[in-house]
Order: structure tokens, then C-alpha cells, then sequence
């Protein structure tokens, strides 16, 4: 039976394509165009903040938290640029007028930080001198380039979360009652413009979504759509997904990775190759929605994010990732550290790698953590768990990603034959979780990379099954 549901695109915009010059914007505003003629109705196009301005807010906040104040203003300058470059006429005007009203407002949230920059404060800095602004701005650029838009207001935010400020999760029940606010202007024929990162709790305090947080902006939006419209999701990225980072295996042949299965999109994303956030993710996989991501300047390059595998492909790709470290403490008082990390801190970037009985009795267990940062900052607050814990620093990650593997047996052998002078730390060897994650010095990354890719082809191979199998 065919869906009389109409199409309504969710279309998200990164800071890669908003870059602090606007040389994205036309690029931006030409696939608009394109989606509304192709919809006829929508599309709903979720903004980050411009590139830079987000880390330029956090560090804004945190010199306020510690009393030597950097000034705002630079922040600001980029979006009077971009309103000088792209907004016309009558428009001009009021976008300055309400930049100014952003700016004054975002002025006096840090004014009120008091030796700390987080929780309500800092998601409403970030948001307001961020997407809220941006948003603001792409809906005048619109307008100026013919197409009739509009903005939502914060009474009708339709992203209602949970408490969690700085990491917050959407609650689908309690923003199905705010769906009005993005129904009643798609009905009215507009363009919806809508910050991304943002949400609010059920008493209306602003909330962040995460880093990354305009992917989930875009997939619940979607999500939350479903019962009315026929939606597609569009994550628009600068480049298309490939079978591995070109920088990385430079003079190789990558290979436009068509389709992935959200297991496969998650462990890329969490290993180094940031296709799509991951609760965002998570979110599609729980409301069966189908995530494209789009290459601004070769949308038909465009990769799909579904359930199902699609492809012959054993190896999808290979991610390497720097940054990482193992930590190895007493396995009895890992324990609560683990719950702790988990529950309470919600951190999902660091793996279990097992216990190990040593010579003198004691069992030690080792984590590997993706993000060695955190460990170095926190470094005194964890020997609160164990003051005899070790870290290992310096390292970083490889990984191969395909759910295939699992059927394929030798490609962790085929994969070390080809690195043989690197140094492996240590191997995850885990098909049936798709991937298989060596750890080795950060120094060989790029080159654990372009060695085992230059094997791809041979990875790819279907398995060899005995005669008469």
C-alpha cells in the first residue's frame, strides 16, 4: 500500500561545513533549495555553531570561572561577519538587532559563573553564544536568499531531556507534546531553522545534547516526525565516508563506503572516524531510522546507516585513533571504578580488557581508554580507587570494522602479516563484535593504517571453505 505520509527531510549542517568565513553557506543553502523542491514541503535544517566557536565559548566560560575573563566578542565577530556576507537588505538589520540581544544575553549567563563553568550555565553560554545564534542567522540567510523560513522559541522547544545538563538525553514522550511547534510551520510551507546541541528540561532550563550533539538534534527530530511524515534524516558532511582516512593512506585508492549497519557506523564513529555520535546512533537504531550522510559537494557519494548489512565487504574500514592509554589496577577494586565510570560519569570510550593473574598472586586488570585526556586530568581522583594503579600512555588504536568478519576467518592474521616491523601492545581480537582493535604506539598509527589497508583488497576475499563443505 503506498504511504500517503508526505516527505519531510531533517537536514543537518556540521561546523565543518560552517566554517568561521562562511565558504559552506552557499553550498548550504543550494541543498535546501534542492530538498524543498525534491519534498515539497520542509525541510527542518538543524545548525551547529560555526567551527571553533564552541571550544572558543568553553574557554570564554572557564576563564570567567577563574576570574581572569576572555572577552566574548570575538565569538561574535565571526557571526557579524557572516550576517555582512550573506544577509540582504531589510534582513541586515534585524539579524543585528537580535545578534546584539544574543550576545547581551550570553554576556550576562557568564557573568553569573561563579568558580565553575558547567551544568545549566554552561549548556545555556554554549547554546546561545553558539547554535541559538547560528540557527538565527541561517533562517535570515535564507530569507534573504527567497526561501520562507523560521526559527523556534524556547517556550516551544520541541527537545525536552533529561536533567543531565552538559550530556543530556531527549525524552521521546515528553517532546511528542511540543510536536506542534515543528508541525504547524511545515504545514504553513516554511523552512524550519533549529539549533542543534540544544534541549530543555521539562521546567524549561536549557540543555546540551553532548559534543557532537547536533547529530542527535537531527535523528530525534526525525524520529519524533515519524508518525506524521514520511521523514529521511541527512547528515551533511565536507567529505564522503571512505574505506579509510585518504590523509592517512596517501597515495592509496579509498574505496566510498556505501553502506554501513548502525553497529558498523557506531564502532567506526567511537574508534576515530566520526561518521555519526553515537547516542545519536543509538537513537536510530531504537525507532528503525534509516541515517544518510551526505557529502555537501557529491551528495550522490552518499552512505546509508541502517540495519542490515549490505555489501560484500568483509573489512568495511580501517580507523586509527591517537589519544589512548591502558590503565591497569587491582581487578577486586576495578570493580567500583568501573560502576563509577559507567553509571555515574555515563562514559562508554573505554573497554574491559580482562584480568590477569600475576606471580605474586595479585590480579590486575586493564582498561583500554580511547580518551587518555580524561585520565590525565583525573589521574588523582582515580588513584582514589587504586593509589597502585599503572597508565600507560602514548598509545593509540586500529581498528577494523565489517560485520562480516565474523564469517570470515584469517583476517586478524592476514592483518598482523602485514605490519609485521610495528609493535602491537596489544590485540582485541573480536569479530563477532565486528571489529578487531590492535593497540600500538601513537607514533604508528598512520602507518598500522595505511599498511593493512594496502591489504583491503586480499581482506575482502570470501572465505575459502573446504572442498564439499
Amino acid at each position: 500500500m503506498e504511504c500517503a505520509f508526505k516527505t519531510v527531510s531533517v537536514a543537518k549542517f556540521g561546523g565543518s561545513l560552517l566554517d568561521v568565513e562562511g565558504k559552506g553557506i552557499p553550498k548550504i543553502v543550494k541543498q535546501i533549495k534542492e530538498i524543498k523542491g525534491n519534498d515539497g514541503c520542509g525541510p527542518v535544517a538543524v545548525f551547529s555553531a560555526p567551527m571553533g566557536c564552541t571550544d572558543a565559548l568553553i574557554r570564554t566560560g572557564e576563564s570567567y570561572a577563574q576570574a581572569c575573563q576572555l572577552p566574548l566578542e570575538p565569538v561574535f565577530e565571526v557571526y557579524e561577519h557572516l550576517a555582512k556576507l550573506y544577509i540582504k537588505g531589510k534582513y541586515l538589520k534585524q539579524a543585528r538587532d537580535e545578534l546584539a540581544n544574543y550576545k547581551a544575553l550570553t554576556q550576562t549567563t557568564l557573568d553569573a559563573v561563579n568558580k565553575r563553568f558547567s551544568g545549566n550555565i554552561k549548556a545555556r553560554t554554549l547554546t546561545l553564544g553558539g547554535e541559538l545564534a547560528m540557527s538565527m542567522l541561517m533562517d535570515y540567510i535564507l530569507k534573504s536568499n527567497g526561501l520562507d523560513s523560521c526559527c523556534l522559541s524556547m517556550e516551544d522547544w520541541p527537545i525536552v531531556t533529561d536533567d543531565s545538563f552538559e550530556d543530556a538525553l531527549p525524552n521521546y514522550e515528553s517532546s511528542k507534546k511540543k510536536l506542534h511547534a515543528l508541525i504547524e510551520p511545515l504545514e504553513d510551507g516554511k523552512v524550519v531553522s533549529l539549533a542543534g546541541f540544544l534541549g530543555v528540561t521539562a521546567d524549561g532550563l536549557e540543555t546540551i545534547l553532548g559534543r557532537g550533539g547536533s547529530d542527535l538534534t537531527a535523528v530525534f527530530t526525525s524520529c519524533l516526525l515519524k508518525d506524521v511524515y514520511s521523514t529521511k534524516t541527512l547528515l551533511y558532511k565536507d567529505v564522503p565516508v571512505q574505506s579509510a582516512d585518504p590523509k592517512v593512506v596517501r597515495g592509496q585508492k579509498t574505496e566510498h563506503v556505501k553502506a554501513l549497519t548502525y553497529n558498523e557506523a557506531h564502532k567506526a564513529s567511537m574508534m576515530g572516524m566520526k561518521i555519526v555520535q553515537s547516542p545519536a546512533i543509538a537513537m536510530a537504531r531504537r525507532f528503525g531510522q534509516a541515517l544518510m550522510v551526505v557529502p555537501i559537494d557529491e551528495p550522490k557519494m552518499y552512505s546509508v546507516i541502517e540495519a542490515e548489512t549490505s555489501g560484500g565487504e568483509v573489512v568495511k574500514c580501517l580507523t586509527g585513533k591517537s589519544g589512548c592509554a591502558i590503565l591497569s589496577m587491582n581487578d577486586e577494586k576495578s570493580r567500583s571504578l568501573e560502576d563509577s565510570l559507567r553509571i555515574w560519569e555515563r562514559r562508554n570510550d573505554f573497554m574491559d580488557l580482562g584480568a590477569e593473574t600475576m606471580e605474586t598472586g595479585e590480579r590486575i586488570r586493564d582498561f583500554l581508554f580511547l580518551d587518555s585526556d580524561f585520565l590525565k586530568k583525573n589521574e588523582e581522583k582515580l588513584k582514589g580507587f587504586d593509589e597502585n594503579m599503572r597508565i600507560d600512555y602514548g598509545l593509540g588504536v586500529v581498528t577494523l570494522i565489517g560485520d562480516r568478519m565474523k564469517d570470515s576467518p584469517g583476517v586478524a592474521s592476514l592483518a598482523i602479516s602485514a605490519i609485521s616491523g610495528i609493535n602491537i601492545k596489544r590485540g582485541i581480537f573480536a569479530p563477532h563484535t565486528s571489529q578487531i582493535i590492535l593497540v600500538v604506539e601513537e607514533r604508528n598509527v598512520n602507518a598500522t593504517v595505511a599498511a593493512i589497508h594496502q591489504k583491503k583488497q586480499e581482506l575482502n576475499k570470501p572465505p575459502s571453505w573446504p572442498m564439499g563443505f
